[in-house]
């Protein structure tokens, strides 16, 4: 009953207070990226933002439980934070001569917009094309311009710039996709985090989640957050929920990326059974502190899981025991959200 009335209040916030300042930073994301000038970049940028709706309405989710005074300013950050994740991550995976040195530079964007003040850097260096108009360099000063005024961000700057930093790493490796690479990514990874449970790949993967950082960010928009608040945030997030948050990514592109002989996490478990135990107790470990990070930090949780397993491909044979191992983790926490959100893909192309 409690987790109930707990989703109903902040599911109330989010479709009345924080979804239409996300469909308006949308439209407006959309017209910015239609007006970049070379033809190539346009296209990823307005790809990227179609592709990758759901990420950009789940990354302003955090903004249901803040403040109302507080809720569109947050809601704007996040959304452009998470463009400029989904942007650089677009780019990046485009051919080119140094791509460790070029995902560097592109994503340096998630660095600068936590470090307002501070001069952009040249983050089309090595890319192949740079004239976008302006577009990633307006992204992130809109992105600062809020950062400056949320009232804890001094106390949680550090981790969350650590966090930022943990994802450029992942993004600068993410082409050592050949068994060769793996004793080199197990020995960083092993390097990143003391948590020895975890496998090394889990702990790749968690580094390429955005929740830690979008955590953090919504953490500081509330004066009274100080560094204990801050450490239990990030001790659910990196790398325990971004563990979850990467499988969960790399379960539903699993049958795709198998068809096109691309790389994939869940290629690195032994078996299904084997995906499904881990998977269930990533699942278990992140449950267990988001309750000392806080209620809201539950259902943010439980909807990240259900924007996944609302997707049919969640449910096709080889994934359908890792879908089920995690739902019965949360127990009933999915449930409600898994209801909107499968209604909220039906009605998709009608917003």
């Amino acid at each position: 009953m409690a987790s109930a009335a707990a989703f109903a209040l902040a599911a109330r916030s989010y479709w009345l207070d924080v979804f239409p300042v996300v469909r308006r930073e949308l439209r407006r994301l959309r017209v910015e990226a239609s007006r970049i000038p070379d033809p190539t970049l346009r296209r990823l940028a307005l790809e990227a933002q179609a592709i990758k709706w759901s990420s950009l309405e789940g990354a302003a989710a955090f903004a249901a439980f803040v403040t109302p005074a507080r809720r569109s300013a947050l809601a704007r950050l996040l959304v452009g934070y998470q463009a400029a994740f989904d942007y650089a991550d677009t780019l990046m995976e485009q051919p080119i001569e140094a791509p460790a040195a070029n995902a560097r530079q592109l994503h340096a964007a998630l660095t600068a917009i936590l470090e307002p003040g501070l001069p952009h850097p040249d983050y089309y260096r090595h890319h192949a094309t740079s004239n976008d108009g302006g577009y990633l360099t307006r992204l992130v000063d809109g992105c600062r311009a809020v950062v400056a005024e949320l009232p804890a961000y001094p106390a949680l700057a550090a981790k969350a710039i650590e966090s930022a930093q943990r994802g450029v790493e992942y993004q600068c490796r993410i082409s050592l996709s050949t068994e060769q690479d793996y004793p080199a990514l197990s020995r960083w990874a092993e390097h990143a985090t003391p948590h020895r449970s975890l496998r090394w790949w889990e702990t790749w993967g968690s580094c390429g989640s955005s929740l830690d950082t979008l955590a953090l960010l919504a953490a500081a928009a509330d004066p009274a957050t100080g560094t204990t608040q801050a450490a239990a945030i990030d001790d659910l997030y990196w790398p325990w929920a971004g563990a979850v948050h990467a499988l969960l990514d790399a379960l539903i592109d699993h049958a795709d990326d198998t068809a096109n002989n691309r790389p994939n996490l869940i290629d690195l478990y032994a078996s299904p059974h084997q995906t499904a135990e881990r998977m269930a107790f990533l699942t278990i470990e992140s449950v267990h502190r988001a309750a000392h990070a806080g209620s809201a930090h539950i259902l943010i949780l439980a909807g990240m899981v259900s924007v996944y397993l609302s997707d049919r491909e969640a449910w096709v044979p080889a994934s359908r025991p890792a879908a089920e191992s995690i739902l019965d983790a949360l127990v009933d926490l999915a449930s409600p959200t898994m209801l909107v959100l499968r209604a909220r893909r039906l009605t998709r192309h009608g917003t």
